[in-house]
């Protein structure tokens, strides 16, 4: 896949320092998600008024919708943004400067909820300067995270969520 190839030439000029950042610490926190299907939407919505609300972190997400235009009940809120294929080139990069900004922010945490492995989700995790970058577990994506975490099967977003944030907890 060429999108692969870019990939691997992009993060040889990448220089990003990353060290390990528990959940207590963060201020900011990234969240990246397949926004297709409208309940993963909806949770990651309440997930991050939560978050914002009973631990006053400061949450952006950026949702990846797999078609080629947002859905009506879709729409860009307060620290929730969108891309679609439209966004991508043909190598399934995203080309949105919304995406470019999302990738260079500094998060204390970005946390890749996808867990079908999409590959433009993939490249901004990647690419992130997030100072820790958390994923679910692909050897094909080792240099894309700081921690991975092994889930079997295929878990929903609910679990991606509840397991990440478990680990996180737990870090110092």
């Amino acid at each position: 896949m060429l999108g692969r190839y870019q990939l691997q030439q992009d993060l040889r000029k990448w220089k990003i320092d990353h060290e390990t950042v528990g959940f207590d610490e963060a201020q900011k926190i990234g969240i990246l998600y397949d926004a297709t299907d409208e309940s993963d939407f909806e949770f990651v919505k309440n997930y991050i008024k939560r978050i914002r609300s009973d631990y006053k972190k400061d949450m952006l997400a950026m949702g990846f919708v797999d078609k080629k235009q947002l859905p009506k009940n879709q729409f860009p809120q307060y620290g929730m943004d969108f891309f679609t294929r439209k966004n991508l080139n043909f190598k399934m990069i995203p080309t949105d400067p919304i995406v470019h900004n999302f990738i260079k922010e500094r998060f204390d945490i970005l946390i890749n909820l996808n867990t079908a492995r999409s590959f433009p989700l993939q490249y901004i995790a990647a690419l992130s300067h997030a100072r820790f970058r958390v994923g679910r577990y692909d050897k094909r994506n080792v240099a894309s995270y700081d921690m991975m975490i092994n889930l079997k099967g295929d878990p929903g977003i609910k679990t991606m969520i509840e397991e990440t944030e478990v680990f996180l907890r737990k870090l110092k």
